[in-house]
């Protein structure tokens, strides 16, 4: 951004969020799931409240103009207006009540594109939601247009903060007067603004009544489609009197040694800090204690400012923890010794920490191409850990390796694999907690020489650690170094999730698929056990009882039935409750957790088609949805969850299950009473299990407050759900934007993105065309991500998409998003 002075009061240009480089996003925009209906209700925001005073022409250059009051809006007392990174930490600068919203504030433009997009909409506090804007006249012969705010007494004005719809205001500057008549430039731009959000600070604060944002000319460019669009475009405009104070937040200094507890950075009165979380906190708990380490590693900390009762959170701080202790070199030696050289893990394998050192003396490396191999454990829990792991090994080395459970008594022999489970000691250490509930520990030869031990908390753990002690054996051709290393993941769900309800998917290929996501380390495999051709897509005959024949699927075994006898349950194919409880415990071996998601109370033909009478009624493309009007389709939903949760095993094996709940066009009402009631019921019928749903809360206007905040949040879609609304909200939020993370085999999102997930992926940034929403990483909500695929088509240029096909599909990704998600 270039700006022209405009003497003292010429302003200076802050902080901004980033943007993609191109204005473009990795896909299209994101668009409805499945493509359903392709009808979106407008949303209100609750937090509007707005008054319509008077509507008149009052010349300048204006054609008409508006003018509307802001009612008083809750709004915090301060916030913080920056927080950048310094040498020191975070430099952070706060402000006070934002002016516009305070009571006797007043909205007027030069102009307005229509009644969806008034002067009132810039100033209703919510920057977020793109309905909600002002847009002047798209006039080709007029390119001067104003936004300006009337506080009704003199104000003093220091700081602006401008959220651009469009960043195609090409000259412009902003303009204070005491009497609406002479103006004087507060601060003049020549250039368009580089972001969206755009912070001007002014050299010296101005005194006046009138403020206001004034385009002179806008950019006329064909690739930007400026040159059809020439009207201007704000979603927020913020005034504030001054930036009321500026300190560092100094980022933590960790010492070395055992027992370290945080120490938090101080900040002035009467503002206050406390810690937030660590991006991996296994290493830094919310008590603040530090665990043992046998390495330097790198962490990312949070803090929350909290000033007169309002609590902001801060962008996170990278800090180093040392190693717990230091190695002393004998400074006599010219050298240091080979066991405590820098003996480096193979090229392409990467652990958060790694002590080099073996038992044997001058042990930097140990052939193990030629050795007998066994996996041994002494807790029956890891008898089918075990096993799995001789199986891959047996593979991997062309060699048998045998599997044994040693007595307590009995020590391992030389070419022997250890798997343990390590609980912590008396010695206060306690460096268990560094590995968490996912983290290992891969002791190579460092006790005994010959012996390697996988050791974790959990069989999870243990499980990993074997798929990375086969990675090691691979990438180092079995020259394994010694040493120890630990390592665990920053992401708490890494998954994918696959579509069975529109097509067959037989039970062979979700076995496939698991195994290889286990190879991968990544945690959870999403089944959507039921859905239904797109109806608004389909070739029907236009009425309801012809949408009512469109495939459907619900793809385990019910013993739901109508009165007629006829089942719910698919019969070209099904999965029975016990063979789908014997899946679940089996990619529970491989470290897989399956969750099971039951989608209603759209998406649910399989429902309707065996009780119409529970169907929307009206528009026959709504025939899958169900009528939220009638308790008995409330009651449907109850007793299919309680056929898996109570009267069988067939979801015991797992701690999530999904309740669906997406793309509704029904009463919005009740379909957030129907979202607490359901989730309600499957929380008392299976406490020990957490819920996960897709997000809508967003386009629903609704009052979510009643929902759990123990339920998560799968995001999709950010007009169907903000994540950052949700995030605030307090629900936990994964990741599975459909602009980046769908896969629809034959569709428009047949092959992931591969160069974009490489290069600009983050499991905590949602980024479309319109906006980048980033949640902090440091953070317990934001959970991590999961990508999916939907079986929308059966067919890709006339020839039938095979299992093969849809498996090809999901493994292209895998590699990039598994390492992403682990670190």
């Amino acid at each position: 951004m270039k700006e022209k002075k405009a003497g003292k009061d010429s302003g200076r240009l802050l902080h901004a969020d980033r943007r993609l480089e191109d204005g473009k996003s990795a896909g299209d925009k994101s668009v409805g799931r499945r493509h359903a209906n392709g009808r979106y209700a407008v949303r209100v925001s609750k937090f509007l409240q707005v008054t319509v005073l008077a509507a008149g022409v009052l010349g300048m250059s204006a054609v008409s103009q508006s003018m509307t009051k802001i009612s008083e809006k809750e709004q915090p007392l301060w916030q913080v207006w920056s927080a950048e990174e310094c040498d020191a930490g975070l430099t952070v600068e706060t402000v006070g009540e934002n002016l516009i919203l305070q009571k006797k504030a007043k909205l007027t433009a030069d102009s307005e594109e229509g009644r969806d997009f008034r002067a009132m909409y810039a100033g209703d506090g919510n920057h977020t939601d793109e309905t909600l804007r002002w847009s002047s006249e798209n006039d080709w012969e007029n390119n001067d247009h104003w936004l300006m705010a009337d506080f009704g007494e003199p104000v003093s004005i220091g700081a602006v903060r401008i959220y651009w719809e469009r960043t195609n205001a090409k000259s412009y500057a902003l303009e204070y007067s005491q009497d609406k008549e002479n103006w004087q430039q507060a601060s003049v731009f020549e250039e368009a603004p580089e972001q969206k959000e755009q912070q001007i600070v002014l050299n010296e604060p101005v005194e006046a009544r009138y403020f206001r944002l004034h385009v002179t000319d806008v950019l006329k460019e064909e690739s930007d489609l400026s040159l059809y669009y020439q009207n201007v475009s704000v979603q927020e405009l913020e005034v504030y009197g001054q930036l009321e104070d500026c300190f560092v937040v100094e980022t933590p200094v960790i010492e070395a040694g055992s027992r370290r507890t945080l120490e938090l950075p101080t900040v002035p009165e009467p503002y206050s800090i406390s810690f937030g979380g660590a991006d991996y906190d296994v290493l830094v708990n919310m008590d603040g204690k530090i665990a043992d380490t046998i390495a330097d590693t790198q962490v990312e900390l949070g803090f929350i400012l909290g000033k007169d009762g309002e609590m902001q959170e801060l962008p996170g701080i990278q800090t180093k923890i040392p190693a717990s202790e230091r190695v002393e070199v004998d400074r006599e030696r010219e050298e240091v010794p080979e066991a405590l050289s820098a003996v480096t893990l193979p090229k392409g394998f990467t652990a958060m920490e790694w002590k080099p050192g073996g038992a044997s003396a001058g042990a930097a490396h140990s052939d193990w191409t030629t050795r007998f191999i066994r996996v041994v454990y002494r807790d029956e829990e890891l008898e089918r850990t075990a096993q799995l792991f001789a199986t891959e090994l047996s593979g991997q080395l062309l060699q048998d390796v045998s599997v044994e459970k040693l007595a307590d008594t009995e020590k391992p022999t030389e070419g022997d694999i250890v798997l343990n489970f390590r609980k912590a000691v008396g010695d206060g250490k306690e460096w268990t907690q560094t590995l968490g509930d996912e983290g290992y520990e891969l002791n190579l030869e460092a006790e005994s020489p010959g012996v390697i031990s996988i050791s974790a908390r959990t069989k999870r753990g243990v499980r990993w650690g074997c798929v990375a002690l086969g990675q090691l054996w691979e990438k180092s051709e079995g020259q394994l170094p010694a040493g120890v290393l630990r390592d665990y993941p920053a992401w708490s769900v890494r998954g994918f999730g696959i579509d069975v309800g529109r097509r067959p998917v037989s039970l062979e290929l979700l076995y496939r698929i698991a195994e290889e996501l286990s190879k991968h380390q990544m945690n959870t495999l999403q089944i959507h056990l039921n859905d239904n051709q797109i109806i608004s897509q389909s070739d029907y005959d236009g009425t309801k009882e012809g949408a009512r024949q469109l495939y459907a699927g619900f793809r385990l075994e019910s013993d739901v039935r109508n009165k007629a006898g006829q089942p719910i349950t698919s019969q070209d194919l099904y999965y029975s409750k016990e063979e789908f409880a014997q899946f679940i415990e089996d990619a529970a071996v491989m470290g897989v957790e399956v969750v099971p998601e039951i989608d209603t109370p759209a998406h649910s033909l399989a429902l309707t088609k065996v009780f119409p009478k529970l169907g929307l009624s009206g528009d026959p493309e709504s025939v899958d949805q169900l009528d939220l009007s009638n308790p008995a389709a409330q009651k449907l939903a109850e007793t299919i969850w309680s056929e898996y949760l109570i009267e069988s095993d067939a979801f015991s094996g797992t701690g999530t299950v999904h309740i669906g709940m997406d793309e509704y066009f029904g009463n919005q009402k009740a379909f957030v009473d129907y979202m607490k009631a359901l989730s309600d019921y499957v929380a008392e019928a299976a406490p020990e299990k957490t819920i996960r749903m897709w997000g809508s809360l967003s386009k629903t206007g609704q009052d979510y407050s009643g929902l759990s905040r123990k339920i998560q949040l799968q995001v999709w879609d950010t007009d169907w759900t903000d994540p950052q609304e949700m995030y605030d909200a307090g629900f936990s939020v994964i990741n599975s934007l459909s602009s980046s993370l769908y896969l629809i085999p034959g569709g428009g999102y047949d092959r992931l993105d591969l160069d974009f997930l490489e290069k600009k992926w983050q499991p905590n940034v949602f980024e479309t065309q319109e906006r980048t929403w980033e949640l902090p990483r440091w953070s317990s909500r934001t959970l991590g991500a999961c990508y999916m695929l939907w079986n929308d088509y059966a067919s890709q240029d006339g020839n039938e998409i095979t299992e093969d096909g849809l498996f090809e599909r999901f493994a292209e990704p895998l590699d990039i998003l598994a390492r992403k998600l682990w670190k």
